[in-house]
């Protein structure tokens, strides 16, 4: 079946669950749930040079608005100018903590009322700070493999804290899509990680002082994120990547997990890793059954 790609997300309830949001076409307003569930059989194609289309925009009430002049986007966006200054949250991917420049009159309601928090989380082996509403969902959604919550406020306060720890190398505010690729595969080492983690935790509390943050005594331990990722952590050879690119994508197996916006599929002994983040905005054309793929090419494939 052909869809429009308008969402690539997690649900939380009644256990986290990565799924597509899809339309039969980049105007409608009619929406279906796709499941990604593990041991599914699944065929991904996106034809050569295929058009990527806005997908509109959320209300303040949580209502999507299809894009008004269905507008023809490059390869690395998923919304227009226009679109993308009426999402609700626009402000917060630009917001450093030090003024308030909201989206909208609710936008700004809702930061200045709603606690967000501060976190430290480990991501394809690099830990990195960020702040959230929703810390665990935010840490499935990276693809983190442990987090833990270092500080809570409400407006500027979380935002500022984060970019302030993110002014320390050690801690970066954003992890590549390539880096994580590249992890899969690899053994989760827990006691290794937790060593880090609180060694991380003993730097920034010696070197930042913040009203937000928490009583270091008062911290509590890692939350693995490992149960959310299928078994992409048994795996013991590293996926071939499939990107989206000018010749397509056509990708085919059985699920083996989902790891962030990363499926990893098998296909008779080789598995095979895409971006579903990459998908949004397009049209694919979606099965259930299992293609026999082509095999390796190059060792670039696997980097």
């Amino acid at each position: 079946m052909k869809k429009f790609v308008l969402h690539f997300g997690w649900k939380m309830k009644p256990t986290p669950s990565p799924y597509f949001l899809l339309t039969d076409d980049n105007v409608s307003m009619e929406e279906e749930v796709y499941e990604l569930l593990l041991g599914k059989e699944l065929s991904i194609k996106v034809g050569s040079k295929s058009t990527k289309y806005c997908v509109g925009f959320t209300t303040p009430k949580g209502n999507r608005i299809s894009c008004p002049t269905a507008e023809v986007l490059d390869d690395k966006n998923f919304h227009c100018a226009s679109c993308s200054s009426s999402e609700f949250f626009t402000c917060k991917a630009i917001c450093q903590g030090d003024f308030c420049n909201p989206s909208s009159k609710e936008t700004k309601e809702y930061c200045w009322k709603t606690k967000a928090y501060v976190y430290l989380t480990s991501i394809a082996g690099k830990i990195k700070v960020g702040s959230s509403i929703s810390p665990i969902r935010r840490w499935i959604g990276q693809g983190s493999n442990a987090g833990v919550v270092i500080a809570e406020g409400v407006g500027l306060a979380p935002r500022a804290l984060e970019h302030h720890i993110g002014t320390m190398p050690e801690f970066p505010l954003a992890i590549r899509i390539n880096r994580k690729m590249k992890s899969l595969g690899q053994v989760l080492d827990k006691e290794k990680l937790t060593n880090e983690i609180e060694e991380a935790i003993n730097l920034i509390y010696s070197n930042i002082k913040s009203d937000i943050l928490y009583p270091k005594e008062k911290l509590t331990g890692l939350t693995f994120l490992d149960e959310f990722h299928g078994e992409i952590n048994n795996i013991a050879a590293r996926p071939m990547i499939k990107n989206l690119d000018e010749t397509g994508l056509e990708i085919s197996g059985e699920i083996v997990g989902v790891k962030g916006s990363i499926l990893v599929l098998r296909n008779g002994s080789t598995f095979y890793a895409t971006n579903l983040n990459s998908l949004i905005g397009s049209y694919i054309e979606l099965g259930e059954t299992v293609k026999k793929m082509k095999g390796q090419k190059s060792l670039f494939d696997f980097v």
